[in-house]
C-alpha cells in the first residue's frame, strides 16, 4: 500500500506540474517572455484553461492527501 501511494504521489506531483507550465501567463514578466497578451484569446483556449486548472487542482488535492496519509500507513 505504501509503495502504490509513493508512485501515485509521484505522479500527481508530475501532472500538476505538468498542467501549470501548460497555462498561460496572465501578468508578470511571463507576459514579457511568452509574447501573449490576455486579449488575444479565444473560446477554444479560455476552455483549455479552465480544464488545466481543474487539472491542477485535483493533483494538487491528491498529493497534498497522500503527503498526510503517508507517515501513517504502514511499512511493508
Amino acid at each position: 500500500m505504501r509503495t502504490f501511494l509513493i508512485i501515485l504521489m509521484i505522479l500527481a506531483g508530475v501532472l500538476f506540474v505538468w498542467s501549470v507550465l501548460l497555462m498561460s501567463p496572465k501578468w508578470g514578466i511571463g507576459l514579457g517572455i511568452g509574447g501573449m497578451s490576455g486579449a488575444n484569446e479565444y473560446g477554444s483556449k479560455k476552455s483549455l484553461e479552465t480544464k488545466l486548472k481543474k487539472v491542477a487542482v485535483v493533483a494538487g488535492v491528491l498529493f497534498v492527501i497522500i503527503a498526510l496519509v503517508l507517515p501513517y500507513t504502514l511499512r511493508g
